[in-house]
């Protein structure tokens, strides 16, 4: 059985098993979580959305991490709900436009490029941030095959505040992985789907509906004195299906149904910001 790992975000305290553990090997930064791929320790993320009369509670997003015993990389990923932000757009979005989102917001492929973005800060094991970039969710590229891709930390919607873009080694999202490695180029509208993702036509059956942020940091950075934490001050989903642009970490809420594995870890709630911290 593997150590406990405790997650924290100081104040009010919450339990929830971590998700299940995944097969032991590096993961491939690609944008898309694959359950064969080598995440070790997986968290239910408490989301909650900017709105006019205060902050109104999301679904749960995911985080995943894994790192590399021989480089020390640390390898991210983290996957945001259907239910707030998705890779449908135009006239085959699903949950989106008047009377049907709460937000009353549509949803065209061109609010996803130069808009989207997430913000990550890292910090080592005495509390030094190391790094805090925000990553760019998908830009206009002319290097990528399709003429779109994230940018990173350096283009579009990304920069770094605190440490070197140097030492985010790789990168990608869900949506750059469906125009660069799937090759699905759709500009106007996503793939025809239900309104359970079921795709209509076969052809585009990999197509990946959740946002997601994926990354790689150099282990470089936890030489001298160890990894201590990763947190998510802000994310920028503009528009949401829910309220206005900015979402946090929710502070209070609804808590998932412990799940039976041998990890659980606990969740604390203050100000938006979700810290994963190792015990030494």
């Amino acid at each position: 059985m593997r150590m406990l790992k405790t997650v924290t975000i100081l104040c009010a305290a919450f339990i929830l098993s971590g998700l299940p553990n995944l097969a032991n090997a590096t993961p491939v930064v690609d944008g898309w979580f694959d359950t064969s791929e080598g995440y070790t320790d997986g968290f239910f993320v408490n989301l909650e959305v900017e709105g006019k009369g205060g902050n109104i509670p999301a679904d749960d997003g995911t985080l995943w991490l894994y790192q590399d015993t021989v480089s020390g990389d640390i390898f991210v990923n983290f996957t945001q709900p259907l239910t707030l932000v998705d890779n449908t757009y135009g006239d085959n979005a699903i949950g989106w436009g008047k009377g049907v989102a709460p937000s009353g917001k549509n949803h065209n492929f061109n609010d996803l490029v130069g808009s989207d973005k997430a913000q990550f800060s890292i910090t080592d094991d005495i509390g030094n941030t190391v790094l805090d970039f925000t990553l760019d969710y998908i830009s206009e590229s002319g290097s990528a095959p399709s003429g779109y891709a994230s940018l990173g930390a350096t283009g579009g919607d990304g920069d770094v505040d605190i440490g070197s873009a140097a030492n985010i080694l790789a990168w990608s999202t869900s949506l750059d992985y469906n125009f660069n490695t799937l090759g699905f180029v759709l500009t106007e509208d996503s793939p025809a789907a239900d309104d359970n993702y079921n795709v209509a036509d076969p052809a585009y059956g990999d197509w990946v509906f959740e946002v997601t942020y994926e990354f790689q940091i150099d282990g470089r950075l936890f030489e001298e004195n160890g990894f201590g934490g990763l947190t998510i001050p802000v994310l920028h989903d503009s528009p949401n299906k829910i309220g206005k642009n900015k979402v946090y970490t929710q502070i209070d809420g609804a808590v998932p149904e412990p799940t039976p594995e041998p990890t659980t870890v606990c969740l604390l709630g203050l100000g938006g910001l979700l810290f994963l911290r190792k015990r030494k």
